[in-house]
């Protein structure tokens, strides 16, 4: 009988491993399922770069992790300030333009999670961080529609999806 009970403990702690949810990520979900990830923990910071569809310049909007599992947009980059981009900067934020760059941060706009169509043509959407950089069209085909969250995962989870820098 102590064998048995043993041997059902070893099995529930093997299934927690591989079951239960435990690494924190900012997930790439598409139609419900983790297509990528980035591990990351709360205060780090990523960024989406894309290449504006009419200026044909690049984007970059830049995020961190929460607390409370939001994601909060904390910087905009961008080099042109025509059609689609902003001219100056809203109320509590700084609009500084140098190095041909416009720069806008101390922004402090939170989400709960964000919708991602990958560029099919001109976006060439790319995740950058801690220095690295990765086309999300490696591990997404161009035209899906992503969802972009915080989010904890399995190991298994893990292994099903693809971790954009590991």
């Amino acid at each position: 009988m102590r064998k048995r009970v043993v041997a059902i403990s070893v099995l529930l702690a093997a299934a927690a491993v591989f079951f239960l949810p435990f690494r924190q990520v900012v997930a790439f979900e598409k139609e419900g399922r983790v297509a990528a990830y980035i591990p990351i923990s709360q205060g780090d910071t990523f960024a989406i770069r894309y290449t504006h569809s009419i200026h044909r310049s690049d984007v970059e909007e830049t995020y961190q992790v929460m607390a409370d599992g939001t994601i909060e947009q904390i910087a905009l980059t961008y080099e042109d300030t025509a059609v689609g981009m902003p001219a100056n900067a809203a109320p509590g934020e700084t609009f500084t333009f140098r190095n041909g760059k416009y720069y806008i941060t101390g922004m402090e706009r939170k989400f709960p999670s964000i919708l991602l169509s990958i560029g099919r043509v001109v976006a060439n959407h790319r995740v950058v961080y801690k220095g690295k950089t990765v086309a999300l069209k490696t591990v997404i085909p161009p035209g899906s529609i992503v969802r972009i969250k915080v989010a904890r995962l399995s190991l298994v989870q893990c292994w099903k999806g693809v971790n954009l820098f590991g």
